[in-house]
């Protein structure tokens, strides 16, 4: 039992703790368990395979040969693949173990996780790292729909044995109404997955991941054996040390990296909600995106493998197939659509294993669409609406917004650029919020002393949360800018276009004004000394307690009791007093 001078000590520091200021002693404490217990991963396995499944799919297989083709040009890609290793180790994997820390820790949505470590000021910077996600997820929806109409098209038809009966199949597609309703099942078979949480998402991951994988090997393995497909690696491996000075291979570099580790895109900080203070934050954070760039690294060699095979037994040269390679559809987008049946042609078996194939990843971009819309699920359950209506709704907007992108693939491209780059801003603004709360407090209180049995986070990690990962972001960004508007001979950057720079800041700005807005009104104006103490103010103040806003969002901290993982005691927790209620005051009652 708690004593007296606990709660004393808590009372005294409440008001320390609003933006996670909490200056206790105690660092093993849980946090906050609102109302019923909340479901766990029932296994470590099950936490690996859940947070690969999130992220291994359709961004390794689809997005990261084409990005990797769009840079092979000239020469090869071995440039690209160096700084997209650069990357993971100096932005991916401290990000990561940030979000894998921060999730398990509050046990709360980005939103509320930002109010708690930074303050509530800053309420908008967790919206905006739900918002990004959300915005991917209404096209990745689209892509993921792409992967079913193939898995059903190839158990029916015949597979393309040359590259232009393979064209005729993705552009008959394009020019269809098929994207469309295939994304309409694509959301339904996803929002069926995560109605009910993690304990849906676990036993669907333990099945569909590991085939996933088992095909992609198996299919790379076979690859490596088709006529000319060494001279595909070679050239996948062969330097252009010219494209060094191509702000846009870093920027797609960067953002592929974060697409492939899902760093920034905060499905691991979801996820992490559900773990255990013995699923190991720092552990789990490190071999997980080294094991997704794995999956992703084998991905592009298999499509180098396949395009050389086929075009150089058709007599192509080596430079022109360097072209095509990088020109399948607007931005690259059908690359995998178009060569994957080709490779399987020339594989015994492949009529059975292209569909599979397709399947498979149909599949897995279920179980990240699943992590995508968890996100903004949870942020609803954190204002206090219950999950059944709101996977109802996070559905149908992500439906409808998604419909441009079924209908357009040029849509799809203004978004996939708009959104992919914006995830450089997503780490910034994590960054910030280690930076309110202090980074050796995070590094100790919340990584190290918080986790059980996990590798101990080094000084190095802040170090580079505070001084390498914003430099990165601010220095690629502003090159990116400048590029854009001095060197960019194509588009003029201030004339509105598929991914002009102009079309890229006004959706930034256009989504930051209003999620600041909603945090000027949210958190509210009471807190300015002008409106204080008026009439006006303490009435919306009850109205939004009573109506918009889960009352733990709102009301000041009381203690409260909670279970410690791993031991035998009760002990007081301070992160509860985030999600206690204090009585209105007899004027407030009165209004």
């Amino acid at each position: 039992m708690a004593t007296e001078e606990q709660f004393a000590l808590l009372e005294d520091q409440g008001d320390d703790v609003i933006g996670g200021h909490d200056r206790l002693e105690n660092d093993k404490e849980e946090p906050s368990k609102k109302g019923k217990q909340e479901k766990t991963f029932s296994s470590g396995i099950g936490l690996v395979l859940s947070c690969l499944g999130s992220t291994v799919g359709t961004g390794n297989i689809w997005r990261y040969p084409r990005i990797v083709a769009a840079h092979a040009a000239g020469g090869g890609a071995l440039v690209f693949l160096i700084v997209w290793c650069f990357f993971l180790w100096l932005w991916s994997i401290p990000l990561i173990i940030l979000e894998y820390s921060t999730g398990r820790y509050t046990r709360c949505s980005t939103v509320e996780s930002m109010n708690k470590l930074a303050g509530p000021s800053f309420r908008f910077m967790g919206a905006w790292l739900i918002i990004v996600p959300f915005a991917i997820g209404c096209y990745y929806s689209v892509v993921v729909g792409w992967c079913f109409y193939y898995s059903i098209y190839f158990l029916i038809h015949d597979l393309p044995s040359n590259l232009d009966e393979s064209y005729k199949i993705w552009n008959d597609l394009q020019d269809s109404h098929w994207p469309a309703w295939c994304h309409l099942l694509s959301m339904i078979l996803s929002s069926l997955s995560v109605i009910r949480g993690v304990s849906t998402i676990e036993p669907m991951n333990k099945v569909v991941v590991p085939i996933l994988l088992s095909i992609v090997i198996f299919s790379f393995y076979w690859a490596l054996f088709l006529p000319y497909a060494s001279v595909g690696i070679e050239r996948f491996f062969t330097p252009n040390w010219a494209s060094l000075a191509n702000s846009r291979l870093w920027l797609d570099a960067i953002t592929q990296n974060a697409w492939d580790t899902g760093a920034a895109v905060c499905g691991y900080w979801t996820f992490s909600i559900y773990m255990r203070r013995s699923n190991g934050a720092v552990r789990v954070g490190t071999l997980i995106p080294i094991g997704n760039n794995f999956v992703s690294l084998l991905c592009g060699m298999l499509v180098f493998c396949c395009v050389f095979s086929v075009l150089l037994r058709q007599s192509y040269g080596v430079d022109r197939i360097l072209t095509i390679i990088g020109d399948n559809g607007p931005a690259n987008t059908g690359l995998t659509f178009i060569w994957f049946p080709i490779l399987y042609n020339n594989i015994t078996g492949g009529r059975v294993l292209c569909p599979l194939f397709f399947i498979c990843i149909t599949l897995a971009g279920f179980s990240s669409m699943v992590s995508i819309l968890e996100r903004s699920i949870r942020l609803s359950i954190d204002f206090g609406v219950r999950r059944v209506p709101a996977t109802i709704v996070v559905s149908l907007l992500t439906f409808f917004i998604g419909l441009g992108s079924a209908l357009d693939i040029d849509f799809l491209v203004n978004q996939d650029t708009v959104w992919g780059y914006a995830l450089l801003i997503n780490g910034l603004f994590c960054v910030f919020m280690v930076y309110r709360f202090g980074g050796e407090r995070f590094r100790k209180k919340i990584v190290n002393k918080f986790g059980i049995g996990d590798w101990k986070l080094p000084r190095v990690w802040t170090f580079m949360i505070y001084i390498v990962t914003p430099l990165q972001a601010i220095g690629i960004l502003l090159w990116y800018v400048v590029r854009e508007i001095i060197e960019n001979e194509e588009e003029t950057w201030y004339k509105y276009s598929r991914a002009s720079l102009i079309m890229v800041l006004t959706q930034w700005i256009f989504t930051l004004l209003i999620l600041i807005g909603l945090n000027w009104w949210l958190k509210p104006i009471w807190y300015h000394p002008k409106f204080a103490n008026s009439r006006f103010s303490r009435f919306l103040k009850l109205f939004i307690r009573s109506t918009a806003i889960d009352e733990r969002q709102s009301h000041p901290p009381t203690p409260q009791l909670s279970h410690t993982e791993g031991e035998g005691v009760i002990e007081l927790s301070s992160s509860n007093l985030l999600n206690s209620t204090i009585p209105l005051s007899d004027e407030e009652t009165e209004l």
